[in-house]
């Protein structure tokens, strides 16, 4: 027997459970497939930007305690190791100090909270969460799309929305490319005890093989996320607790002196892409399945769900239109809405992260003397207010979802 749906979303992780709660919000209905064998368990923090925080308030999304959630007033960024002071000022002239004049920029979450607050709201949807075994087939035509796992379980649905991630089966089988910005690189993840207030500022400092990044968790943690070449970052991983505490001492500078690492290590590869077309009429990308990019804005994120809130405005006009969902003009205002601010993130992040870690990418086109004086230039000229408003969200894109509560 095929089920029959008028949406089908894809996926089973922070990308995907938000969709359905964005859905449920817009009283469309669809059908949720889920791999039979998923960890639902996430043990990152995300950044969630202002526009972010908007759109999980309107979604009964945004009820963390104080444990779960902490907000981030600057963010402090440096070519040079941070002084002792950084807490308080900035710790040299080589930096950029981003804020809103006190108040907050960006949350730091916990994945998990966020996934637990999906879940239990998620219970409450009167669509259906269908278990799907192994990997899946696509027959993708004008007016439908059909779905059907190893088991012979069938789908079909005027649209699919694939929030599978940077693998995305369904992008493979419709023949959408995905356009490598290879960094080599490799993330290594951990929690700090600073054991000291953090006063609500997050700090990144541009090292030559890749930048490490800290964001604030409670009162006195932090998130490292510590992006480096493939070797450096396997070093890193394999060292004893007390080398590689030693080592982000060192990174960091002075400031940081009392840290201590309280977690275990995780290593993720870094693989920034991009797909040129974001879907095909019957096939929307979201999230992971559209772009990928580098952590060192903490964006990634941000941008999964402002192509949440541009769908499902997309999906919403169209309905009100008597359009069917397959209709080709859901493909062509969605990218109209989100290419300019994905193509401009990606933009900033890969240009940052080849001219402040050159190293990593053999840049030697510019002297160390004149790449040293890259922060004070930008933090001279308009492109610093121009990043900031970028980074709060809400700004290249609009959605009813960002707008005020």
């Amino acid at each position: 027997m095929v089920h029959k749906t008028p949406i089908i979303v894809i996926g089973n992780g922070l990308t995907a459970k938000v969709m359905c709660a964005a859905m449920d919000y817009f009283n469309l209905e669809y059908t949720q497939l889920i791999p039979a064998k998923s960890d639902v368990t996430d043990s990152r923090t995300t950044t969630i930007n202002l526009a972010s925080q908007k759109m999980l308030s309107h979604l009964n999304l945004w009820s963390f305690s104080a444990e779960d959630s902490t907000k981030i007033t600057e963010i402090l960024v440096s070519q040079k190791s941070f002084g002792t002071n950084c807490f308080h000022n900035k710790s040299n002239a080589s930096s950029l100090c981003f804020s809103l004049d006190g108040e907050p920029m960006a949350w730091t979450i916990e994945n998990n909270s966020l996934l637990q607050s999906c879940y239990e709201l998620n219970l409450q949807s009167p669509s259906q969460i269908c278990v799907y075994e192994e990997a899946l087939s696509f027959d993708f035509s004008p007016l439908s799309v059909n779905v059907r796992d190893s088991k012979g379980a069938q789908w079909q649905a005027e649209l699919l929305i694939a929030c599978d991630g940077a693998h995305s089966q369904a992008r493979v089988a419709a023949g959408l490319s995905s356009t490598s910005l290879a960094a080599r690189q490799k993330a290594v993840i951990a929690r700090i005890n600073l054991n000291r207030f953090h006063n609500n500022k997050a700090f990144q400092r541009f090292l030559p093989d890749g930048p490490i990044a800290l964001m604030p968790i409670k009162a006195q943690e932090a998130a490292l996320v510590w992006s480096a070449t493939n070797k450096v970052a396997d070093t890193l991983s394999k060292m004893s607790d007390s080398d590689f505490t030693y080592q982000v001492r060192e990174k960091l500078g002075d400031g940081f002196s009392e840290l201590t690492i309280n977690s275990k290590r995780g290593i993720w590869p870094l693989n920034p892409s991009i797909t040129r077309s974001m879907g095909q009429p019957g096939l929307l990308l979201a999230g992971d399945s559209s772009h990928s990019i580098h952590p060192l804005a903490g964006m990634g994120f941000n941008l999964a769900l402002g192509d949440i809130a541009v769908i499902c405005d997309c999906l919403d006009s169209a309905r009100n239109n008597g359009l069917s969902f397959s209709h080709p003009s859901i493909l062509t205002d969605y990218q109209a809405k989100r290419r300019v601010e994905v193509e401009a993130v990606i933009g900033v992040t890969q240009g940052l992260n080849r001219l402040f870690s050159h190293k990593s990418f053999q840049l030697k086109l510019l002297p160390s003397s004149l790449i040293d004086f890259g922060l004070d230039i930008m933090d001279m000229l308009p492109i610093k207010k121009q990043l900031t408003q970028i980074a709060t969200g809400g700004v290249l894109t609009s959605a009813s979802l960002f707008s005020d509560i």
